[in-house]
């Protein structure tokens, strides 16, 4: 009870360096998970059934469609990567979906791929039934696995933001003079 009644106390001297340090924490999480969406980002290709892309690197890839809102152009797809070898390239499904929205478009992801060998590979997409006319505004893109630092991240703009309004409670609280 000591600390909570020495932190009303002196509410307004300590609030203020507080508010600024949350929202000093808050701007750099939200550009850090900015930055980590566009760092993670490979190649982009538009929708079209049979295209090559090349990796320059083994690792894993995330496949993620990109389009606008709501959109239901990607619905029952099949996609699949063939390798410089002619082998199909190892994937699985995503289980829990990271899903990226802005105020046009979103991005999901859909697959992982494991690539074992670098080079052109023939990426194909089945189900598509021809061309649509918006077509030009949907694309898949392979990024690399960032999920664990776009969650560290969220989780900084949440604790950012849970002090920057306890600091501005806080010193609200003391000017109004609330007892």
């Amino acid at each position: 009870m000591e600390f909570l009644s020495f932190v009303y106390r002196y509410g307004l001297w300590i609030s203020a360096p507080a508010f600024i340090l949350a929202v000093l924490l808050l701007v750099r999480c939200i550009i850090g998970v900015i930055r980590t969406g566009r760092e993670a980002r490979l190649l982009s290709v538009p929708l079209t059934g049979r295209q090559e892309v090349e990796f320059f690197e083994t690792g894993r890839v995330v496949l993620c469609m990109e389009g606008p809102i709501l959109s239901r152009r990607f619905a029952k797809l099949k996609y699949e990567l063939t390798g410089p070898d002619g082998r199909a390239v190892k994937n699985r499904r995503i289980l829990f979906r990271m899903t990226t929205s802005g105020f046009k478009k979103a991005i999901m992801e859909l697959r992982v791929y494991d690539i074992a060998i670098p080079g052109r590979h023939v990426f194909e997409i089945r189900g598509l039934e021809g061309e649509k006319p918006r077509d030009a505004e949907h694309r898949m893109v392979f990024t690399r696995p960032h999920r664990a630092r776009s969650m560290a991240y969220t989780f900084g703009i949440i604790f950012a933001a849970f002090f920057t309004i306890l600091s501005l409670v806080l010193f609200l609280m003391r000017l109004v003079g609330v007892e």
